[in-house]
């Protein structure tokens, strides 16, 4: 069906759900500049998800994404030593809080009740949005995703709906408060209606070469995910995580 074919709400209604339903998977997340479709520079994180406890663990781009972190490390995009740990770090998601390994050691930032809304920046924030599916969804054809035929579709999301929707709620980007009742999304769903990508425009007030776009993808669906975020007495403050992972490297080079 064409999008001239007029609007449906149908499998993308329930998408959100059936999704989160599935239980683990494996994921990548991306934040685009001008399209809901990722390329390789666009990657910030790779891993899996226990989406039953609201956890990812994944390896993430020091500065933003793969392509930001090249640029800045002196790596090409496709060069594997943007890879190395110089240029990613293993991070946990835990529902609110994000931890992130440096060296040997556990820190975080403004880490709060686990229990509250994922962030913006938290790799499965897409799929929260999703649950705001709202009004029609246009098909927009059959499109693969990682070898998987999928259906393609555009709707908007409604992020008020999102947070009623969403046991622990869910967290908004910043913009005005009528935008976020309306964010363009994208969303391909496989044949059992399980969403394969879902790409979200957090800024649809700005120039279309300058919005960008939250994405991630999902894959082997049931894939052994067993993530432990670490305990209050294993997490060390900023300072003192970055002081001693500054005193092991420096013990390595004397």
């Amino acid at each position: 069906m064409s999008p001239a074919s007029g609007p449906l709400l149908g499998p993308v209604a329930d998408a959100a759900a059936r999704t989160a339903a599935v239980g683990t998977a494996r994921l990548l997340a991306a934040w685009c500049t001008g399209s809901p479709l990722p390329e390789a520079a666009d990657r910030r994180c790779e891993g899996v998800a226990d989406l039953a406890v609201r956890r990812a663990r994944v390896s993430q781009s020091l500065f933003f994404t793969d392509g930001a972190t090249a640029a800045l490390t002196g790596h090409r995009d496709d060069d594997p030593g943007t890879r190395d740990l110089s240029g990613h770090s293993e991070m946990i998601y835990d529902g609110a809080n994000a931890y992130i390994r440096v060296a040997d050691s556990w820190t975080g930032f403004f880490l709060t009740n686990p229990g509250g809304p994922r962030g913006p920046n938290d790799p499965l924030w897409p799929l929260d949005a999703l649950f705001g599916a709202s009004g029609g969804a246009v098909e927009i054809g059959p499109e693969a995703v990682r070898g998987v035929p999928a259906t393609h579709y555009r709707l908007i999301v409604d992020l008020a709906r999102a947070d009623a929707a969403v046991p622990a709620g869910v967290s908004v980007p910043s913009g005005p408060y009528r935008s976020l009742r309306a964010l363009p999304a994208e969303v391909w769903l496989d044949a059992a209606g399980l969403a394969r990508r879902i790409s979200v425009n957090s800024e649809p007030s700005a120039a279309a070469e300058a919005q960008v776009w939250s994405v991630v993808e999902l894959w082997d669906f049931g894939v052994a995910a067993v993530i432990t975020p670490p305990g209050p007495d294993e997490v060390l403050a900023p300072a003192e995580a970055y002081r001693l992972a500054e005193e092991e490297s420096s013990a390595r080079d004397a």
